[in-house]
């Protein structure tokens, strides 16, 4: 609201309330909510191990529909970038935890399932809030869709909680004793807002396969930050997790993934194998290095 005087198109002059393009913003909202819900319901089916080596299976779907309804090509190195850092995820935030019982194998089963399901569906809502953000109305400013998948979200998550409550006065009540007697829930949605913002401007700017790999980041990020002021020790585990973190980073990023996305595009144009030789061995001006007149 404080830009509308700044920019040229703001988005409400094509916003109508009852439209199409509006609700689409409710799909993501509700989709978030239903993640939200399901991860304490996975939670309380398996023991912490668990749910964090399955809980880092859904930057694949992502990768997966993000080529299907974006079209976002990525190598075959990225792909198995994908796979290593899910792994090395799953190996970093497992803790030993010998001292608890096992869980039943029918409860592990189920909140596996359930994790896998709500893998998918995060995959889904993510791709599809970057939709979203990069596609419908380009032109509207980000804090301007912001609002609207927020303001589904308020609407969503108030329908939901009232139709749990025995009434509306004693979920009012429960909101206020939690809003003004405990600043720490208030400090935590603060928070989560805030990261809702970031999120929503990688998506813009980058991708969600972006975001993944800054997740992780920041999870190696804040364990080096905890050794120095809280004093932890890294495990075996950890460090091999974090290695394999590092080398998918690599794999992901490095400079030779344009080489082979430029080799798969020629491939689908059809070029014959000897057409493609010649081209790389013909003088290049790219940055990329060349060894045997190959690039690599």
């Amino acid at each position: 609201l404080w830009q509308r005087k700044s920019l040229n198109y703001t988005g409400l002059e094509s916003f109508q309330l009852v439209s199409w393009p509006t609700a689409a913003y409710a799909v993501p909202a509700t989709f978030f909510i239903v993640q939200n819900n399901l991860v304490f319901l996975a939670l309380s089916l398996l023991d912490p191990p668990t749910f964090q080596l399955w809980a880092c299976f859904k930057i694949i779907p992502v990768g997966v529909l993000a080529r299907l309804m974006l079209g976002q090509r990525r190598s075959s190195v990225q792909w198995v970038s994908l796979l290593l850092l899910s792994l090395g995820m799953g190996v970093t935030t497992t803790k030993q935890d010998s001292g608890a019982g096992t869980k039943a194998a029918a409860s592990v089963a189920l909140g596996i399932s359930v994790l896998l399901g709500n893998g998918c569906l995060s995959a889904l809502s993510s791709v599809l809030n970057e939709w979203l953000i990069k596609v419908q109305d380009p032109r509207a400013p980000l804090m301007f869709k912001n609002m609207q998948i927020y303001s589904w979200g308020v609407l969503t998550a108030a329908a939901y909680s009232l139709s749990r409550s025995d009434s509306a006065a004693s979920w009012a009540a429960s909101m206020q004793h939690t809003l003004f007697t405990a600043p720490l829930g208030g400090l935590i949605v603060l928070n989560n807002a805030a990261v809702g913002l970031c999120v929503s401007a990688v998506l813009k700017y980058a991708d969600n396969l972006t975001k993944g790999f800054s997740t992780s980041a920041s999870v190696l990020l804040a364990s080096v930050a905890s050794s120095v002021a809280f004093g932890f020790v890294p495990s075996r585990a950890f460090l091999l997790g974090a290695a394999v973190v590092c080398i998918a980073f690599y794999l992901y990023f490095g400079a030779h993934n344009a080489v082979l996305l430029q080799h798969d595009e020629e491939a689908e144009r059809g070029r014959s194998p000897s057409e493609s030789s010649t081209l790389l061995a013909a003088p290049d001006p790219s940055p990329f290095p060349s060894r045997g007149g190959a690039r690599v």
